[in-house]
């Protein structure tokens, strides 16, 4: 394990960073439906759809064609004509998060926290995502959080 990001965060962000992705979408429930999009090199069966203003995160479950593709679960609204923001899955994903409070109120998915936290995949299952973290996302905005990724 390598010690491959260390940041001070003073935004809201989703951890890992999300990217910017081809073209605008929108989703129905489950579905995602894009108009110009490159899902099938951008957004890979394993990836996350992040929604920054929802405070959400959504794994993609299954990639049809380079327009149509499919979450795990849905978000709470659904999102309209947005660029899709996409945390992409690839092999060196991160298999630990730490988070320590520096000043101010952070929030980690929605919630107040203070001190440190570390998040980490401790139990092993069947899964082709085994000791792999979840991303989440960190609203520093009113504050700042020194964010360390292992990969």
């Amino acid at each position: 394990m390598k010690q491959d990001v260390f940041v001070v965060a003073t935004d809201k962000r989703s951890v890992p960073a999300n990217t910017a992705g081809t073209g605008t979408i929108v989703t129905f429930g489950k579905s995602i439906v894009g108009t110009s999009t490159l899902f099938k090199t951008e957004m890979k069966a394993g990836s996350y759809l992040v929604s920054e203003t929802q405070g959400e995160i959504c794994r993609v479950i299954r990639v049809d064609s380079d327009t149509i593709a499919f979450l795990e679960t849905s978000f709470t609204s659904d999102l309209a004509s947005a660029a899709p923001s996409i945390i992409k899955w690839f092999a060196a994903n991160p298999v630990e998060i730490n988070l320590k409070k520096v000043s101010g109120t952070p929030t980690l998915n929605g919630a107040i926290f203070t001190g440190e936290v570390k998040i980490s995949k401790s139990s092993r299952d069947r899964s082709s995502r085994r000791d792999l973290v979840e991303p989440v996302i960190l609203d520093a905005s009113s504050g700042s959080v020194e964010v360390n990724i292992l990969y």
